[in-house]
């Protein structure tokens, strides 16, 4: 009985948070002031934690920088490919590529097609690169699509199971783009439900030149993959630092928390 109810938990909390990313909508804020081929946008691609009240927290921060900025929806159910397409096409439809300078913050798979993009079409005018990277929650499509295929399917679409075959490999080389690592400390309770899971599928590995070679600098946060979405307050003052200096500040925690990064921590 305690499984099942376990289990039925895990339904409702995976379909919850997969059908708030059906009610998220595109974000295009563009400035009149100044000509684009004078300005730098910033472009987020979200992941699957994507939800209509994330992308207004996302909003109101990037609000605050003086910035055009875009947040697109990119991810098609039918294929990581279409996806890709997706993005690029969107590159290309609202002018992204008339910019003088392009910094894009991606969310795991949005890294993944930005990474894609890249590949096929060139850096072009992109010069910054945020990764949010969580050595975690990157194994969440793998669970769900193992522990609760079914629903992740229904919900997302085939495109969360080519994900968890995917191997996230960084650019070859990355000439002339700033490239930073955030690297999330903590579980989310999705992940913290599917802990032995997860565990199952080997050690984690936080090193950060190892993930991605081509960083410029990086620091671990100790948020998780669903605060990265709206604790703007941690993290905002290094995101903007980076968009700024190619760095991050010297404060910038760069070793991991000593913590059990599956417990529940409260602030």
């Amino acid at each position: 009985m305690h499984r099942l109810i376990r289990l039925i938990w895990a339904y409702f909390l995976v379909s919850t948070l997969l059908s708030l990313d059906l009610l998220s909508q595109e974000i295009i804020h563009v400035s009149d002031e100044g000509n684009i081929s004078e300005k730098t946008a910033v472009v987020i691609l979200n992941g699957f934690g994507d939800t209509r009240k994330n992308r207004k927290h996302q909003t109101r921060y990037f609000e605050t920088l003086e910035y055009d900025f875009f947040i697109p929806k990119f991810k098609v159910r039918k294929s990581l490919d279409a996806s890709v397409e997706k993005f690029s096409d969107f590159y290309k439809a609202q002018n992204l590529h008339l910019y003088k300078e392009v910094s894009v913050i991606c969310y795991i798979i949005g890294g993944y097609v930005l990474n894609r993009h890249i590949e096929n079409h060139g850096f072009g005018n992109i010069k910054t690169i945020i990764y949010d990277r969580s050595p975690i929650q990157e194994r969440a499509p793998k669970v769900v699509v193992d522990k609760i295929k079914l629903i992740s399917l229904l919900m997302i679409g085939k495109v969360i199971k080519q994900f968890s075959e995917v191997e996230n490999l960084p650019l070859k080389s990355t000439p002339g783009v700033n490239v930073g690592l955030i690297i999330e400390n903590k579980a989310t309770p999705l992940m913290r439900f599917f802990k032995k899971t997860s565990n199952s599928y080997g050690p984690y590995n936080f090193n950060p030149s190892q993930i991605d070679p081509n960083l410029d600098d990086y620091f671990h946060t100790r948020l998780n993959h669903d605060e990265m979405y709206f604790r703007f307050d941690v993290i905002g003052p290094e995101i903007e630092y980076f968009l700024k200096n190619g760095s991050f500040t010297d404060g910038a925690k760069r070793q991991t928390y000593s913590w059990d990064m599956f417990e529940k921590y409260e602030e």
